[in-house]
């Protein structure tokens, strides 16, 4: 007998300022010299971000994601004048705007300078910078920085929102898609509000109420291929009594697409309800379109 299982879910906030708001990635503020030491230079950067998002005016990049596609994009300081370089780094960040930062000596004090950049042109927007006497003087003179940038923000409307929001482009991963695991065949027919995924043995899920939200994909193994895609919110209404233990997994789920080949799919779920952390599907996890 169908075992029917109701969870609710709790991040349609977060889905809904990410669907509404530009999204703004903020890069690791590069050390000029020895301006400070790296402990400084992080805590500076997370005061910077920190301010920045109890704005409530953006959508910040998980600082975490941020530093490992620079690793893994070998994104170096002089990379910035790389027009191949800022164009795979856009790409695979999902975002509408970037900030550079760095930090220097000036006399006996510190210059902390910030540019706002276009991600998809990497178009300069603007810049500031403030002086302040140490790294500790950070946290109470941040705020001139981040209101630069919401006004940079505020007066350029045409480069917001360029990125997949909302529902807007989770229309591509509507309709059925075919997988295969060893001997074993599974089936998502993906709609707007409903994902069904079945397999040929009989095993199932259903998740109803879906909030579709842009995101990137984190795991490395398929990151290269599938950069972007939505994260997909919703609730657990009908599971398999054999997979009753994995319905943590399935909230939320993520889809990316192949840059390459619309035709082709991955499936990422989430270990326990963690919204931050993706990993690759315990069933097997590509899919390829069938209708």
């Amino acid at each position: 007998m169908k075992k029917a299982i109701f969870c609710l879910f709790s991040l349609f906030i977060c889905a809904g300022l990410f669907a509404q708001q530009p999204v703004v990635a903020v890069a690791p503020f590069d050390i000029i010299g020895n301006a400070v030491t790296a402990e400084e230079a992080s805590m500076i950067n997370d005061v910077f971000f920190v301010r920045l998002g109890n704005t409530r005016k953006v959508g910040l990049v998980n600082r975490n994601l941020v530093d490992r596609i620079l690793r893994e994009h070998q994104f170096q300081a002089g990379d910035w004048s790389n027009d191949n370089k800022t164009a795979e780094l856009a790409r695979a960040l999902n975002a509408d705007w970037i900030v550079q930062g760095n930090i220097r000596k000036s006399s006996n004090q510190l210059l902390i300078i910030v540019q706002f950049y276009d991600i998809k042109t990497f178009k300069f927007e603007g810049g500031t910078d403030i002086r302040i006497a140490n790294a500790d003087a950070a946290y109470d003179n941040m705020n001139p920085l981040v209101d630069s940038l919401i006004q940079t923000i505020a007066s350029n409307p045409a480069s917001t929102g360029q990125r997949q929001t909302g529902n807007t482009g989770a229309s591509a991963y509507h309709g059925t898609w075919l997988g295969r695991s060893g001997n074993s065949t599974g089936t998502f027919i993906i709609e707007a509000n409903k994902i069904t995924f079945r397999t040929n043995d009989s095993y199932y899920f259903v998740i109803s109420n879906c909030t579709w939200t842009a995101t990137n994909n984190i795991i490395a193994d398929t990151l290269n291929d599938f950069p972007n895609g939505f994260k997909v919110s919703g609730v657990v209404t009908d599971i398999h009594s054999g997979w009753s233990s994995v319905t943590n997994h399935l909230m939320p789920i993520y889809f990316f697409i192949n840059k390459n080949d619309r035709n082709i799919i991955i499936f990422n779920d989430s270990p326990n309800n963690n919204s931050e952390i993706q990993r690759g599907y315990f069933w097997g996890n590509q899919f390829r379109k069938v209708q």
